[in-house]
This record gives C-alpha cells, structure tokens and sequence, in this order.
C-alpha cells in the first residue's frame, strides 16, 4: 500500500452552500425513482380509505427502511465503490446474490415499469385520443427509446422541473387546503383491522413500493460514484483505508454522503404525507379507482387552488409517473450491464449491447402484466409493489453483511444502529410475508 500526504486528498465542502453547489445530486435522482408509483398512486389510494391514519403507516415504512439505503451509503463513501462489488462475498453459493439482483432489475423491474406506465397511461387518457393499450405502447416506447440511445436529457431536465413543481403544490396544497376538523378526529389514531385482507395488501403494497424498493441502493451507489467523490480517491492511489491517518476523510465523505441522501429520503416522506392530507380532504373516504383514477388525482387539490390546478394535479403527475419509467428503463439496464459481466466474470462484455437489449426487453415485456392483470392502473401498482415487498427483503442484509465485512473498524455500525438494523430487518421480512400473502391470494384478495 502506498502513503498519500494528508492535503493531497480532496476532502468534501463543509459548508451548505460548497455541499449543494459540489456534492448534492444522487439523492434526488434517487427522489425521482420514488416519487412515482408509492406518491402517485398508493398514497392517495390508501389517504383515500384510512384518512390520515395513512401518514403513520408511511412514517412506520419510511422510519423501518431507512437503514437498507443507509447501509449502502456507507459502504459508497467509506469503501469507494458499489455495494453489488462486494456481493460476490455473500455465503451461500457462488455469484448467488449477483444473478438474484440480475433477476431483480430484469423481470421483476419490467413489472414496476408496467405499472407505474399504466398509471402514467392513464393521466395521459385525459388529453390522448387514442386507447389505453395504444396510448402506453407510445409512452412505453418512446421512453424506450430514447434511453435506448441515451438522448433523454432534455425531456429528464423538464420532467424534473414538473416534479418539483407538483411537490411544492402538493406541500402549499395540503397546508392551504387541510382536511376538516371532523375528517381529523375521526382518522388520525383510527386504527383499521390490521389483520383484515384489504390492510394487509395495502400494506403490503406500500412496503414495497414506498419510498421504492432496497434494490436502487444499488442505483445510487452508482450514481454516487459517477461523481468520483469519497474513498474512491484512496483505492485508486492504492492507499490502506484501515490507516487511521485517512479515517478523518472517511469519516468526512460518510457524512456528506449521509446528508445527500437524508436531504432526498425527508423530501420524499414530505410529499407522501403531503398527498396524504390532500387525499384525506378531498377523496376520504373514496379512494382512487382503476376507472377514476385520473379524475381523483386531478381533483386533489382543487380544494386548495381552484379549478386550474386540476389540470396543474395531471400534469404535474404525469412528469412524475413518466420520470419514473424513464428512470427505472435507464437504471435497471446501466446496473445490469455492470452486474452480468462480474456474475459471469467476463470482463470483455459488450456493457453497452447487455445495457441496450435490457432496455428492449423490459419495453416489451412490460406488456406482459397488463395482459394478465388489464388494464387497471391502481390495481397493477398493488399487485406488482406487493411482489417487491417479498422479493427485495435480501437486499437489507446484505447490504449490512458488505459493510460489515469492508469498512474499517471505526466506520462500522454502533450498537445502537446494530439493534436498529436487527429490528429493522426482521420487519421488512414481515413486510415480505405480507407481499407473500396478497401477491400469491393466500388471503382472498
């Protein structure tokens, strides 16, 4: 191992205006994952038949999850790499955790990328003179295709604009237009039958879906390392992280990861609540439905603005949902390309041919739960966000193994996070089994 001068390493801006203006970023692109399907779709949904009782089951799902993405940041900031680079250390057989993540951003990614369409699709009905399946083949398409070349950039940009516009007129909405005293005393600590079919679904699919699934800590761990910040500089000048010399860096570059992805993480949970109010007003106790969908979410904030911002509600919605498919065909196939090559342990892949016929098969295969499920954008996000509560649970602990087994000793988790995450854990396998549950009809739903 070589020796580096202490101020030869690029330390990170501690200030907030050199942290936004140098380091900010990840977290949002992360943000623009999960403000689609769990802010457009489940939280009105589940606002619309618990009222604001619906807040502390997001809180509770929010507060659970955390740690999984928490993990990941460390290990970003603190090794200098990917988690999914350390995966191929997990016990069991070989590569497992590889080709089970492979699955993951393959199939079970063309699932959420249906239906967060078919939710997009169905805003899009409003103003589309064509029909649902024809009205998602071109939506589905076009963002297929301009991932396929990678010449999105223009269209993110605006998306992006639309998104953080619909955020802030969902935080105004709901602080503008709250929900009736009556509406409040009746659902705020109204506990619904948590052991009833209709709960556990919801529930389930939420867990799933909200803020998004643990496998985008892998997203980030990319997107952070796009950026060529942290301890990535000590492994590429072939210096022993595990010298106390350089712990003060890494101690510097967790924390300014940490704060990104906080930044983003309560940003997200705001806009849920923030739907939430906005539901338990204006739709309590009628929840969003695979006919109505559109017309519930254009009328949310009616109550606070007007008229206007129901066409404000379907515009903004739609940059959020279509953000989202963009961003799912995009991330799904960049981790696959840089994944498939390590499980096969081929380095001479075409990264770009794996990441382009990804992109292609996930547009097609999209089509596929829409012939099994219909055409019922509500429905479709229940059902698919339930399945990724079952099958995303490894990702927790792995990410806690990697960490474990990586960063140097000071860097480790405490007994307090330990507890936490054992806790936490556990509780994302009841989260599974409750996906389990509503995904294979065990309860009848």
């Amino acid at each position: 191992m070589s020796e580096v001068e202490l101020d030869e390493l690029t330390y990170p801006e501690s200030s907030w205006a050199g942290f936004f203006r140098e380091h900010f970023g990840p977290s949002m692109l992360w943000a623009l994952i999960s403000i689609g399907g769990s802010h457009i779709v489940l939280a009105p949904t589940l606002g619309g038949f618990y009222g604001l009782f619906a807040v502390w089951i997001f809180v509770f799902i929010y507060a659970v999850k955390y740690g999984g993405w928490e993990l990941g940041i460390r290990y970003n900031y603190g090794v200098g790499g990917n988690p999914i680079e350390a995966y191929t250390d997990l016990p069991g057989p070989k590569n497992w955790a590889l080709w089970m993540t492979i699955l993951i951003f393959t199939v079970f990614y063309t699932g959420i990328t249906a239906s967060v369409a078919a939710s997009t699709t169905a805003l899009a009905l409003v103003v589309s003179p064509l029909s649902f399946i024809e009205t998602y083949a071109v939506l589905v398409g076009l963002a297929a295709a301009l991932v396929f070349v990678s010449r999105y950039g223009l269209l993110e940009k605006i998306l992006v604009v639309f998104t953080v516009a619909l955020g802030v007129l969902l935080v105004v909405g709901a602080l503008a237009g709250p929900p009736s005293p009556e509406v409040v005393a009746e659902t705020v600590f109204a506990t619904p039958e948590l052991t009833g079919a209709l709960f556990i679904g919801l529930f389930a699919a939420a867990a799933g879906f909200a803020p998004t699934g643990h496998s985008t800590s892998i997203l980030i761990g990319s997107w952070s390392m796009a950026k060529d910040e942290g301890a990535g500089e000590l492994r590429e000048r072939g210096v022993d992280p595990e010298d106390e010399r350089y712990h003060e860096y890494i101690r510097e570059w967790i924390k300014t990861g940490r704060r990104d992805f906080n930044i983003g993480y309560a940003f997200s949970l705001v806009l849920a609540i923030s739907m939430i109010v906005l539901a338990a007003n204006v739709l309590y106790p009628d929840p969003p439905t695979d006919e109505n969908l559109a017309i519930a979410l254009g009328e949310i904030l009616t109550d606070s603005f007007g008229p206007w911002a129901f066409w404000a509600m379907i515009v903004g919605g739609f940059a959020a949902l279509y953000s989202t498919v963009i961003t799912l065909l995009d991330g799904a196939s960049r981790a696959t390309s840089d994944i498939l090559p390590m499980a096969l342990e081929d380095s001479e892949m075409d990264s770009e041919l794996i990441r382009r016929v990804v992109v292609a098969g996930m547009a097609l295969g999209s089509v596929v739960p829409l012939l099994v499920i219909g055409e019922l954008p509500v429905t479709l996000i229940i059902w698919i966000a339930a399945i990724l509560a079952m099958v995303e649970v490894f990702f927790y602990p792995a990410n806690w193994y990697v960490v474990e087994k990586n960063l140097p000793e000071p860097f480790r988790p405490s007994t307090k996070w330990k507890v936490y995450y054992v806790v936490a854990i556990l509780l994302v396998i009841v989260f599974g089994i409750m996906g389990a549950l509503e995904t294979f009809d065990v309860i009848g739903v």
